[in-house]
């Protein structure tokens, strides 16, 4: 399932579906407080959802640290701009950590991911690879720049610019990942 614009009506005059919600793992949502977007996931119509486990990784660690991330993704809660999410079935997590050897934080995202018929945003390549066996669609950092270019909250120059700004600040982006999220953001 691929959401490219909830804005407009089909050919009938009827408004669009709102997309299904939208779960964060960890590095997502780190890259989007890095790149300064976390105020402009606001403008899209579906929910951000962050697992408790990953605030607390986040927000909660993150704060402990003096991270300004952390401060950012705490006040993005607090705003009503990310919800957290209800936490997932315990039996689930451990038999998806069990099956997979996910981290535990990452196999809640997965299992919130399939509870809530949600699209799960990870980079994580193991991640995607087990939420995907579950059914799940997946996508990361670049899914969520291509939704803000579609909901006309950036432009793609913006979105390129918080790309290329969270690479200078060290995240690692191998050539191929660049140039796949290059193609989302249709540039």
């Amino acid at each position: 399932m691929s959401w490219k614009t909830s804005k407009g009506a089909s050919a009938a005059g009827e408004s669009l579906p709102k997309p299904p919600p939208v779960v964060l793992d960890s590095m997502v949502l780190i890259n989007l407080a890095s790149a300064k977007l976390l105020d402009a996931i606001r403008g899209l119509p579906e929910a951000v959802l962050v697992p408790p486990r990953v605030l607390e990784e986040t927000a909660g660690v993150g704060e402990r640290l003096g991270y300004p991330e952390a401060i950012a993704i705490r006040e993005a809660v607090e705003a009503g701009t990310l919800r957290v999410a209800r936490e997932a079935d315990s039996r689930v997590i451990q038999r998806l950590r069990r099956e997979t050897r996910l981290r535990e934080a990452d196999a809640s995202v997965v299992a919130i991911a399939m509870r809530e018929r949600a699209y799960l945003g990870s980079d994580d390549a193991k991640v995607r690879r087990v939420a995907e066996f579950k059914g799940v669609t997946c996508g990361g950092t670049g899914y969520i720049l291509s939704r803000l270019i579609a909901e006309g909250v950036l432009k793609r120059g913006e979105a390129r610019s918080s790309l290329d700004a969270l690479i200078a600040g060290g995240w690692y982006c191998d050539v191929d990942t660049y140039a796949r999220i290059l193609g989302q953001l249709g540039l």
